[in-house]
């Protein structure tokens, strides 16, 4: 490229010195370039409204416009067009201040026609290189703004799975989503079944961004249908483990989820959860907060047999809360990088018990941003069923 430029350049030479502006015109000409001619510095304006040049070579002192206006009227019509400018010994240091206006460089008279064609051909490459960078540059813009709408869409459609909260006359759901860049990982579900029974399901895939999003859009609908059917929660464990294995085969694809299902007749919490954060329970009669652990590996880990998948059942009551998040909260860390951990977790929810589910929620939020002086390194995710 740097060849076709040399020998097929269109420059303009700008100088009073008619026997000056002869030479220099021949010698490019006879390196193959396309050359203009002007013996007045005003022109040249003119010259640039009807022609585009690669190189303007312009002698610094002129009767009437000299070559520091050629050079910034050259320069506001194209920034890429180099610009060389010739100069007497005496005026060396105005030739200084030229470059400083984005000369390419500067040449002394008498002319060195070695130099000269040397010095043309230099510019003519970094004009080269000006022109690809800038290129480049664009492409890159270009395919930034495309990932950029591309991660919107798939922020509204993961934002399209968020559910909405629940109002029954036994139980109201609250739920709050927090992505670490706008998508990713978490997927959450809320179902009542129209009857007596309301199913809570939240699932962490490992890693962030675009690739967690992805596998979390892929298992949405697996999920959503499997509750749907009503199983049971392990059941519905074990058969989310056997889809992974089976879609992403030799993948290592993980996912920590928690599977319940609310029993408003009997007054029940039916659970099981495989390695994920344990989810805390309310006892409003004796005022007791209570883990419910995972009883089940990672998802993804090992295939197993659904009889290996366990559950545990515990009777609740009006005024009892349950509460699911993932590990992104538990893992905010403050100034010094300690985690608030699920001691400081339930100490956010003990403060704000007595409230609504929506400022239950909002107030652990609040807690966590005082807490943590840094943006989230995870997803968040909270659900929060209080009875009534």
């Amino acid at each position: 490229m740097k060849e076709d430029l040399r020998n097929m350049a269109n420059i303009l030479v700008v100088d009073d010195e008619k026997s000056i502006t002869y030479l220099l015109s021949e010698v490019l000409r006879k390196d193959g370039h396309s050359v203009k001619t002007l013996f007045d510095g005003k022109l040249v304006e003119d010259a640039l409204k009807t022609e585009n040049f690669d190189l303007v070579v312009s002698d610094l002192h002129m009767r009437e416009v000299g070559g520091i206006e050629v050079l910034k009227t050259v320069k506001k019509k194209d920034d890429n067009t180099e610009v060389l400018i010739l100069t007497g010994h005496g005026t060396i240091p105005t030739a200084v201040q030229a470059m400083k206006l984005s000369a390419f460089e500067f040449l002394t008279k008498p002319i060195d026609m070695d130099e000269f064609r040397l010095k043309v051909q230099k510019a003519l490459e970094r004009r080269s290189f000006r022109i690809e960078i800038e290129k480049q540059k664009q492409e890159l813009r270009e395919h930034q703004e495309m990932i950029r709408k591309d991660l919107e869409l798939a922020e509204q459609v993961q934002n399209s799975l968020v559910p909405a909260p629940l109002k029954l006359p036994d139980v109201d759901v609250s739920v709050k989503y927090l992505p670490m860049i706008g998508v990713g990982g978490d997927f959450a579900d809320i179902y009542y079944d129209g009857s007596e029974n309301v199913y809570l399901t939240l699932v962490d895939v490992t890693g962030h961004g675009i690739t967690a999003a992805l596998l979390v859009n892929r298992i949405s609908s697996e999920i959503k249908n499997m509750v749907r059917e009503q199983r049971q929660p392990s059941s519905i464990l074990y058969t989310v483990n056997n889809f992974i294995f089976d879609a992403f085969d030799g993948m290592a694809m993980f996912l920590t989820m928690f599977s319940g299902v609310l029993n408003l007749r009997k007054k029940s919490f039916t659970y099981a959860g495989s390695a994920h954060p344990a989810v805390i329970y309310w006892n409003s009669r004796n005022n007791r907060f209570q883990k419910l652990e995972s009883q089940n590996i990672i998802i993804g880990y090992e295939k197993r047999e659904e009889n290996q998948f366990e559950q545990d059942m515990i009777k609740v009551s009006s005024e009892d809360k349950i509460l699911m998040y993932t590990d992104g909260i538990i893992e905010a860390e403050d100034g010094d990088g300690k985690q608030l951990g699920i001691k400081g977790f339930i100490n956010f929810f003990k403060s704000s018990i007595y409230l609504p589910g929506d400022e239950i929620i909002d107030t652990i939020f609040n807690g966590i941003s005082e807490f943590s002086p840094n943006p989230i390194r995870d997803d968040v995710y909270l659900i929060l069923a209080g009875l009534k």
